[in-house]
């Protein structure tokens, strides 16, 4: 629920500004945005409601109590709009950043979504978000350190030593790892490379690090998986895709930039994404395949239990994601504030054995010319439905600056 304060001058008559809020507040019920009006000085607001011109400096004096962008809500009428621009101008010569919504314009959905935009931004702000193990070492341009995160997009890094998810593997509760196991077992189709040895240490792998996640009260982790197949001849797969499917955001690598893509896009669509490596481009096509060894059991309608790709060891997981709408994104850059994002449509599915084992053929309606030329990483996130547009908004009111 938005929480508006409205701002008057005090030359106005009383009456012509409870019209003017009466307005005001059935053009938001039009739009379908849930709000309350705040009026006590200690109240905390979300945005402004500037009711008449004049009131430039009550508003200036209420965005001191703001954190983040302040935004102005603006009618046709009142001077409201002169004096919300004169607001923001002001605001911007001193550093802060914000956005005028007019209500007058039905046509513009972004003050429908601003509420919930809102509430991503309070969610992403309390989450604890576990680097467990330092990132992979091919990881170049994917390791921002926690201070950045922090400040770019709210959540608190956690360092948690990879030798933690090994001592928990070694105490895991055999009988939660059966369990683990046998569910596994029971939705495939198939069980193909994988011994029941290789099954029986990634459903260790699963309690182990849920054990972990629960130890540190993360919201969300990345895990330097490839330790597991070095020094255990075993792999995270399994784990991750469960953690997704339970709730808790599981990015592969130690990549943080794409887990907190993860992150963003389950508060965004309120279901689990696909962490995954761009295998082909065709950018006069529009079309990509994106190939990964873990993918929630959520998103795919049926899988087969493979071995992992790259060292035909351990447990991964070979799902088929079903045709439809999706959003596919990537946040990253010297800043954290870059944003790729773009709606598509999955075509097909693959079985190329030079490709990690889920592997996805999506239709994108953007430049994709723009992942060769400007990439954000090696990873991209796929997620059901098509919210660029919400994403783009939200990056531009709470990220770019």
């Amino acid at each position: 629920m938005l929480a508006i304060r409205p701002l008057a001058a005090a030359l106005n008559p009383p009456a012509q500004v409870a019209a003017a809020v009466d307005r005001a507040t059935e053009r938001l019920q039009r739009r379908g945005v849930a709000h309350r009006f705040v009026t006590a000085q200690g109240d905390a607001a979300d945005a402004l409601l500037i009711v008449t011109g004049g009131s430039e400096h009550l508003a200036l004096a209420a965005a001191e109590q703001l954190p983040g962008p302040v935004f102005l809500l603006a009618h046709a009428g009142l001077n409201s709009l002169p004096a919300a621009l004169e607001i923001l101008a002001c605001l911007r010569q001193h550093g802060r950043s914000g956005r005028i919504f007019l209500l007058d314009d039905g046509h513009d959905p972004s003050l429908s979504h601003l509420a919930r935009h809102l509430e991503t931004r309070r969610r992403l702000q309390s989450v604890r978000l576990g680097r467990i193990g330092a990132p992979s070492d091919w990881l170049v341009a994917s390791t921002p350190p926690a201070q950045l995160v922090r400040s770019a997009w709210g959540p608190e890094v956690v360092d948690v030593p990879i030798a933690e998810v090994f001592a928990a593997m070694a105490n895991a509760d055999p009988a939660a790892a059966e369990r683990v196991r046998a569910n596994a077992v029971a939705g495939a189709e198939a069980t193909l490379e994988p011994s029941p040895s290789d099954l029986e240490a990634a459903a260790r792998v699963t309690v182990a690090l849920d054990a972990v996640v629960r130890a540190h009260r993360l919201d969300a982790c990345t895990v330097r998986c490839f330790d597991l197949v070095t020094a255990a001849g075993t792999t995270g797969c399994l784990a991750l895709s469960r953690l997704q499917d339970e709730g808790i955001v599981a990015g592969c690598e130690g990549d943080v930039p794409a887990t907190l893509t993860l992150l963003w896009l389950r508060l965004t669509t309120g279901g689990p994404g696909f962490m995954a490596n761009p295998q082909a481009i065709d950018a006069t096509a529009g079309t990509v395949w994106l190939a990964h060894c873990t993918v929630p059991r959520r998103l795919v309608a049926r899988y087969a239990l493979r071995s992992h790709f790259e060292s035909s060891q351990g447990v991964a997981i070979a799902g088929e994601i079903p045709p439809g709408p999706v959003t596919v994104a990537r946040i990253g850059g010297a800043d954290l504030r870059g944003l790729f994002a773009a709606d598509g449509e999955v075509t097909a599915s693959g079985d190329d054995p030079a490709r990690c084992r889920t592997q996805v053929l999506l239709r994108l309606d953007a430049d994709l010319g723009e992942l060769l030329t400007r990439p954000l990483g090696n990873h991209l996130v796929l997620a059901p439905g098509h919210v660029a547009a919400e994403l783009r908004q939200y990056h531009e009111l709470f990220v770019a600056g």
